[in-house]
């Protein structure tokens, strides 16, 4: 239950809550305002290179943040090469100047993050040891992520009121036992469920790569700051590409595993608690390297989560051999009510041919499977069978306004849909046979695993992303997915995958999207999510991502 609702209008409360946020930044971290005062949402600035150029990261700092990955960072941690409050300090510092150009941090905890980076450097040295496998690694957090002490308003004005938290989400306990550092938490929408990370307690996210751009949401505060370097692991949720649609945005990587493999207990929902919907959030990473991707969820389920979280299952973490043998790889090229962009038409085109140079096997699935619109439209129906609207009802008790993006965050076809008991039913069975009709395809060409879009564009202008026809499919079905990037929109190179009369939702303007990051989803197989990450690794590899 909400506090009583402030007396404060809401605009005030707002800015006193993003003033004490920026007020942890030490002001020997600012940027000139000469600077930031050009990066506003309007401005088609790329800021990826600020932190390289603005001369705040010493030669050491810039290493650090830039060299290495997650795993080679813990690896010179727990031997001693590379001390806890270096690395620690590094991003701190780096994660400052990523929120003066892009606006992607909610909660700023530096000193209690360089008090625990000195804690594992005196830990290593008395004992002889790292503290675990995550020994003294920096990581960030999605707002929604409950951390001890700090707030959590998941960009609701009704939120400010609140206490800090008490306890800490499950896989934040499980994080911090294996020797992480937390440091920041980052920017989301208000209710968590548009592709624009923007809120009226603090602001829009900004895309690093053209401040114009969305960052894509609802994790954008995330791959903005990972995009930026300032930080080299995040955690992330997903329930319809809220993961994989700012890192497909941004230009990074990540991964949405099969459902409760992580423990989901103890965040801060936006919505109401409870839900008959079969799909349900998960949590994943965002960052880097794909091994990186590994060291998370190993560690995660190596610790049993399931002993902390009853919707965790008991499914141990599998050490499987490399793949020996060509991958088996179905293609999803588009979906006729959002055609592809000619980018992202190139970039998996690039992939598919790539794929087969290297002796790999393709089978186009586009007249296979299920129509991708209608998939997400029935999962945007099980977003929405709560008749109480608590998200509204969270936003309207502050009296601050719905963010624009919300707006085109719903199907059109759903503006009159009034939920009833007896049509969940006829929903599940047709989710059920949306499982069967995908699986029947799967098994009877052998799949290994499926490449496809994650969106028909590039990052978009902001308010604009719309439906999310191509990531929530994989939360309907449960099966784990990651975006990786490859490349970047070239209107010389694309123009050979323009077709003549073909309407693009939203329009498609190669100046716009020059130079932005393209990507391909690579979709694997329910609970076989160590699979997944060989062959995107693989994918990787072949296509030089």
């Amino acid at each position: 239950m909400d506090p009583t609702p402030p007396t404060a209008d809401w605009q005030s409360l707002a800015k006193s809550k993003r003033d004490s946020v920026f007020a942890n930044i030490p002001k020997d971290w600012l940027l000139p305002a000469y600077l930031t005062s050009q990066y506003t949402e309007t401005s088609t600035l790329s800021v990826i290179d600020v932190p390289r150029t603005c001369g705040l990261l010493s030669a050491k700092e810039l290493e650090i943040t830039e060299q290495y990955d997650a795993t080679e960072l813990v690896q010179l941690m727990s031997t001693g090469q590379l001390k806890s409050i270096d690395v620690v300090t590094a991003f701190c510092k780096r994660a400052a100047i990523a929120h003066q150009c892009c606006n992607c941090l909610t909660e700023i905890f530096f000193d209690r993050a360089l008090a625990r980076a000195a804690e594992c450097d005196a830990y290593l040295e008395t004992e002889g040891k790292p503290m675990g496998p995550l020994h003294g690694l920096p990581i960030s957090l999605k707002d929604s992520f409950n951390v001890k002490g700090v707030d959590a308003t998941i960009g609701y004005v009704s939120f400010i009121a609140r206490p800090p938290a008490s306890t800490n989400s499950t896989v934040v306990d499980l994080l911090e036992r294996a020797g992480a550092v937390l440091y920041v938490k980052t920017n989301l929408p208000q209710t968590m469920m548009t592709a624009d990370s923007h809120n009226n307690v603090f602001g829009r996210t900004l895309n690093p790569h053209n401040l114009a751009l969305t960052a894509g949401g609802s994790t954008g505060g995330e791959a903005a700051l990972v995009a930026m370097k300032g930080s080299v692991l995040g955690v992330a949720t997903d329930i319809a590409g809220s993961n994989r649609i700012p890192a497909l945005c941004c230009g990074v990587t990540s991964i949405k595993p099969t459902a409760s493999r992580v423990p989901f207990a103890g965040g801060v929902p936006p919505g109401r608690l409870g839900s008959p919907s079969p799909i349900v959030p998960v949590i994943g990473p965002c960052g880097r390297s794909i091994r990186d991707f590994e060291l998370f969820l190993k560690t995660v389920i190596d610790a049993n989560p399931w002993t902390l979280d009853e919707s965790t299952l008991n499914v141990p973490w599998r050490s499987i051999a490399p793949y020996t043998r060509p991958l088996r790889f179905g293609l999803v090229r588009g979906c006729k009510q959002r055609p592809l962009h000619p980018p992202i038409a190139r970039a998996l085109h690039t992939t598919a041919t790539s794929l087969k140079a290297a002796g790999h096997s393709i089978t186009r699935l586009d007249d296979k499977v299920p129509e991708l619109y209608a998939s997400a439209l029935l999962a945007c129906k099980f977003f929405s069978i709560d008749t109480s609207a608590t998200p509204l009802a969270h936003i309207s008790s502050s009296h601050e306004p719905p963010i624009p993006s919300l707006a085109g965050s719903n199907f059109p076809e759903l503006s009159a849909w009034t939920p009833t008991l007896d049509e969940l039913w006829s929903m599940n069975l047709e989710r059920a046979a949306t499982c069967r009709a995908w699986r029947s395809v799967i098994v009877a060409e052998d799949l290994d695993a499926v490449i496809m879009p994650g969106y028909q564009a590039v990052a978009p202008e902001h308010d604009s992303y719309g439906l999310p026809v191509y990531t929530v499919v994989q939360n309907l079905l449960n099966y784990p997915s990651g975006i990786l990037p490859v490349g970047n929109a070239v209107k010389e190179l694309d123009g050979a995958f323009v077709k003549e009369g073909e309407v693009c939702e939203p329009t498609y303007n190669p100046d716009i999207s020059e130079g932005m990051p393209t990507h391909v989803q690579v979709m694997g197989r329910p609970m076989m999510d160590e699979e997944l990450l060989q062959i995107m690794g693989e994918v990787q590899r072949v296509v030089g991502a």
